[in-house]
């Protein structure tokens, strides 16, 4: 374990960051995949994007000057890692000629039939909207947070999810 703790605090303080760390991440994973696998629609890419964001916080937990703000800053990662992963994909999709095809045998649940469809309108949206639609109305953060997230304005998040929403009824209504 690295000794780099502010002065005072020795290792007995890192070892309590490291438990809150560990419970956040025990109390929050699922919610965090929820929020990933909506922006990049793969379930083993959204797993790999938490994790990712979570090793990263880990990783530098002796800068994390508040605990208490780990939750956000451990968002902030998940979203973050959820723009490298689209990045790399349409960086993939313009440099290779094919690329796999979707899934032909969908979940046959009612349930899992409108998470399909819900996913596939999501994944029709611009990004920007794609964030805002996921973070407001799916993980339920606040306006200000989400503009905080997004580095954004306020006014751009409320334009992103009202636009977002609006292309999402769209979708729906021309499937359902």
């Amino acid at each position: 374990m690295p000794a780099t703790v502010g002065p005072g605090d020795g290792l007995a303080g890192m070892d309590e960051l490291t438990r809150k760390l560990t419970d956040l991440y025990q109390e929050h994973y699922r919610q965090l995949l929820r929020i990933a696998l909506l922006l990049v629609d793969d379930r083993s890419a959204a797993e790999d994007v938490v994790h990712d964001a979570f090793l990263r916080v880990y990783d530098s937990r002796s800068r994390l000057r508040d605990p208490d703000k780990a939750l956000a800053f451990l968002r902030q990662a998940v979203l973050n890692r959820a723009r490298s992963v689209l990045r790399r994909r349409l960086v993939a999709k313009r440099y290779q000629p094919t690329l796999a095809e979707r899934d032909s045998h969908p979940d046959d649940t009612g349930r899992g039939v409108d998470r399909a469809l819900l996913a596939d309108a999501l994944a029709k949206l611009p990004r920007r909207q794609r964030e805002a639609v996921v973070l407001r109305y799916y993980a339920d953060v606040s306006e200000a947070r989400t503009a905080e997230l997004m580095r954004v304005s306020p006014g751009a998040v409320k334009s992103y999810c009202s636009r977002g929403v609006a292309r999402l009824s769209e979708l729906l209504r021309e499937w359902v």
